[in-house]
């Protein structure tokens, strides 16, 4: 038989013990550990004047709408083929010819202020508007230029050890991902009935043109959103309180000892932070 078969050898193959494979296949990666930020640039045009004040905790519309972000995805991507066919030679082969990219799905919280249902509902209005009385009868819409809609959304995958200040520990890569020309096509209907209260949630489908991806120890961040579990059925998300909450009636405001999840996290904004509000890290003064 050939010496230069390219099937792995027997000397080749892993036979060792599982201490030798440990450290590769103790660190998963999780999938609660990521960011949702929505770099909008043209929202002074399709969305005019935006919710503010107490509507969003005194917070920029787009830190909301990425802290009420339950659900993302990373995505895929596909080729579409050609086929060669070699009819003398027998062969048949295949050549991609174009890219695909599928569609990203969010799904988010609604909000008791509607915040989130606003700005979706604006932007695939303005997207295509109907330009005279709604109620007429020949009433007509007329689809906007593109690059008045069009937006840009970010999504960072990070593990558990991505924050981390020791030097001394292994700091683990995020993954980041570049959405380019987004727009909604697809808001879903939400399901509302009398029973049993659940927190409603909001669907949609953005398509765009392409992304790009970063790997990278380095993130750009303004705030860091806590995963957490999942709020059960009559969980209607109740607002943490704490003695230490800063005065003004602000209720969401909690300190590192309240949050549930990892110590590790909860150490670092002790030390670094008064505490938490609204899902934000609050800087020491």
């Amino acid at each position: 038989m050939a010496e230069n078969t390219l099937f792995p050898r027997r000397e080749q193959l892993d036979r060792g013990n599982v201490l030798n494979v440990r450290d590769s296949i103790a660190r998963p990666s999780l999938d609660t550990f990521y960011q949702v930020n929505f770099s909008f640039g043209n929202w002074q045009t399709w969305l005019g004047r935006p919710p503010t004040g107490n509507r969003t905790q005194a917070k920029d519309f787009m830190e909301k709408m990425s802290i009420l972000c339950t659900q993302a995805e990373l995505p895929g991507t596909q080729f579409v083929t050609s086929t060669a066919i070699g009819h003398h030679q027998g062969i048949q082969e295949e050549f991609p010819n174009l890219r695909n990219f599928p569609p990203l799905n969010l799904v988010f919280y609604c909000d008791a202020d509607q915040v989130i249902l606003e700005v979706l509902e604006k932007w695939m209005s303005y997207i295509n508007p109907v330009f005279t009385n709604h109620r007429q009868k020949n009433a007509y819409a007329r689809f906007n230029y593109p690059e008045d809609y069009k937006e840009i959304i970010h999504i960072t995958k990070f593990e558990r050890d991505s924050f981390t200040e020791d030097s001394s520990t292994y700091k683990s890569h995020m993954t980041q991902y570049e959405f380019v020309n987004v727009w909604p096509s697809n808001l879903t209907s939400m399901r509302v009935a009398y029973g049993d209260s659940n927190v409603l949630r909001c669907s949609v489908q953005f398509a765009y043109d392409r992304f790009f991806t970063s790997f990278t120890k380095k993130g750009d961040y303004k705030f860091a959103v806590l995963p957490q579990a999942e709020p059960q059925s009559k969980e209607l998300l109740a607002p943490l309180t704490n003695k230490n909450a800063p005065s003004g009636g602000d209720t969401s405001f909690v300190t590192a000892t309240d949050l549930p999840g990892d110590n590790t996290v909860r150490s670092r904004i002790r030390q670094n932070s008064q505490g938490i509000s609204n899902g934000l890290i609050i800087d020491k003064a």
